[in-house]
């Protein structure tokens, strides 16, 4: 008697099955969206989602903050995409969520202690790794540990929701501000400008001088680039001490670029000495300068892991 013939499923069959997987996928993907932005609207509440917001639109040093959260849902979704295990729930994602929620629950009722530090109010857990453990909870509940260890960088920005606390700009604010000041004071003593006493004023004359001011620390430049570099140094899959080393050189490039900025000035408001126009424009002398020094370190800062994963080949 002939062998049964060997049954083949159709390719409608494969492609409803691709199909259904896919939708599947994607739910999952919209459920854990939307339980992780309930769960932290719960766990912030009103009046800290209102901080928040004020801390990013209104402090320069802080504005970066509000990008950790479209970083983290753009890398996520490329996790997502890449991530080739079997999303398997776990529930111990439950577990780390409760706790999370109720930390927040009783810094609400005031049951934590809030510490002080020259006038800079820390919190003994801090809000970004509040937002860290909820939605680290939320992911492992939802799709397990695999997925998780290929979304732990991008979950780990929302520790950065506060990317300078105040303990820390409060500790290194003034010296940073005091030694861009002398090193634009010694630029200026090189090149032949005679400078007042003043240690942040530099007067070039009655009516034309620079003050460093906490905005020229060179913070913000250095929390860009760090965050640029560790970003950067993720999507190359550097290894974990090449990524650390090259996120510490990005940071002290950054500052480094801030005197290379304030030498800049120094040069141009010598030269206005003599130009009543450029003496009008200063400002955005400081503007363009700025941006042009920085723009070329981003290009840079993206450019080199591609060299060296070329280079490794």
């Amino acid at each position: 008697m002939a062998a049964p013939a060997a049954v083949r499923a159709s390719p409608q069959t494969i492609l409803g099955d691709s199909a259904s997987r896919y939708a599947i996928t994607w739910t999952l993907l919209a459920t854990i969206f939307f339980v992780s932005v309930l769960g932290l609207l719960c766990l912030m509440g009103r009046q800290t989602t209102t901080r928040l917001w004020s801390l990013w639109t209104g402090n320069s040093l802080l504005s970066i903050g509000i990008l950790v959260p479209f970083a983290t849902v753009a890398l996520t979704l490329r996790a997502w995409r890449r991530c080739q295990s079997e999303r398997c729930g776990s529930w111990w994602g439950l577990i780390v969520s409760a706790v999370s929620l109720l930390l927040a629950a009783l810094y609400k009722s005031q049951a934590l202690p809030f510490l002080t530090y020259h006038e800079a109010t820390l919190r003994l857990v801090p809000l970004g790794l509040l937002v860290f453990l909820y939605v680290s909870g939320v992911v492992v509940l939802f799709a397990g540990f695999a997925f998780y260890r290929a979304a732990l960088f991008p979950i780990s920005l929302l520790l950065f929701l506060n990317p300078a606390p105040g303990f820390l700009t409060t500790m290194i604010d003034l010296p940073l501000q005091y030694a861009g000041a002398h090193t634009a004071r010694a630029f200026a003593h090189w090149i032949g400008v005679p400078m007042t006493v003043d240690q942040l004023r530099i007067m070039f004359s009655p009516a034309l001088g620079m003050f460093i001011a906490p905005g020229c620390n060179g913070m913000r430049g250095a929390l860009t680039m760090g965050f640029l570099a560790a970003t950067v140094g993720h999507l190359y899959a550097l290894p974990w001490l090449l990524r650390c080393v090259y996120v510490g050189s990005g940071v002290i490039a950054a500052y480094l670029l801030n005197l290379v900025r304030l030498c800049g000035l120094v040069l141009f408001y010598r030269v206005a000495l003599d130009s009543a126009w450029l003496t009008r424009h200063m400002t955005a002398v400081d503007y363009v300068l700025g941006s042009t020094l920085f723009f070329f370190a981003g290009l840079f800062i993206l450019g080199l892991p591609r060299r060296w994963k070329q280079s490794s080949k």
